[in-house]
């Protein structure tokens, strides 16, 4: 999964993420402070999207009805 730093909103409030895909892993004020984040701990990063919780977060959603 591909890591990147991102604007994100969150309540009323913009901030910058580090996100894979539609997981947001970490937040940050600043886009200095997230890509600095990012630089300094990319293999925790890496090794998190990787995670079942960020597949099942970024698979695509269906209903089964029996």
């Amino acid at each position: 999964m591909k890591l990147e730093v991102a604007k994100i909103k969150r309540a009323r409030v913009y901030k910058y993420g580090i996100v894979a895909g539609n997981s947001i892993l970490g937040k940050f004020k600043t886009i200095e402070k997230a890509q600095q984040e990012l630089k300094e701990n990319a293999s925790f990063y890496e090794y998190w999207a990787g995670s079942v919780s960020v597949s099942v977060d970024n698979s695509a959603k269906f209903t089964v009805i029996l």
